[in-house]
């Protein structure tokens, strides 16, 4: 039980837009190439999640920098996923209130595999589409400790900026604590192919759950900069409710 609440709930990464762009000149950073802003593979028929969250991009300037996320989907049959997420610039000075809309799917290849689509909707402060593939893929190595890998690829303006593919890599070790706790430490690159080194960003996002009722999961987490020249330059503060139905 606590493997299928843990998997539907993992918080990896709110979205954000450049923070150096004029909105009408804004697409998304490769960090957001799935609705879904967790690892999670998708459920049985009839699961549905709805999620509330913030992310404080520099915990030094938390009434300037913040952007807010609601993100819901659904499993109408047993192999599909669908969802949506919007995302809000409230306490942001670079974002609108209203900030960008992405849909996309999820399809399970088997018990530990999917593949993912998504669409950024020219909407809010995206002026131009994006649309991305995915590969996701889970490594079980205990009863409390897996390895979740995903890769996906970004295509059009509204994820390029008009120039190359977005390549994004996601490398995350999952250590169930007890009923209540688990760890995560992701580590996530992200480049571009119109100059992989001038585009490198490799962040690290150590997080962790807990789990206050049944269906209802608290996530807690900061992101850093590691290597890279557009590594994350400040610490960024993550703070998701879950709700699992």
């Amino acid at each position: 039980m606590i493997k299928s609440a843990v998997f539907a709930c993992l918080c990896i990464f709110a979205s954000s837009l450049s923070a150096d762009q004029h909105p009408s000149e804004q697409y998304t950073r490769s960090e957001q190439l799935s609705y879904d802003p967790f690892y999670v593979l998708p459920s049985q028929r009839g699961y549905k999640s709805i999620d509330v969250g913030m992310r404080g991009n520099d915990v030094n300037k938390p009434g300037k920098t913040t952007n807010f996320f609601l993100m819901s989907k659904f499993t109408p049959g047993d192999k599909v996923e669908v969802g949506a997420q919007l995302t809000f610039g409230f306490l942001n000075e670079s974002a609108s209130n209203f900030s960008s809309l992405m849909v996309g799917s999820k399809y399970s290849l088997g018990p530990q595999r999917a593949a993912a689509i998504n669409l950024l909707m020219p909407a809010g402060d995206i002026k131009n589409p994006g649309i991305s593939l995915g590969f996701m893929n889970s490594i079980t190595l205990g009863e409390q400790f897996e390895i979740n890998k995903q890769l996906f690829w970004g295509f059009l303006k509204g994820y390029t900026g008009g120039g190359g593919m977005v390549i994004d890599a996601l490398i995350e070790p999952v250590l169930v604590i007890d009923q209540r706790w688990v760890a995560y430490f992701d580590i996530k690159a992200s480049s571009n192919t119109d100059g992989i080194g001038d585009h490198l960003s490799v962040n690290g996002f150590p997080n962790i759950d807990l789990v206050i009722s049944d269906g209802n999961v608290l996530n807690v987490g900061v992101q850093f900069g590691l290597i890279g020249e557009l590594k994350s330059d400040a610490t960024s503060l993550y703070v998701t409710l879950l709700r699992t139905m």
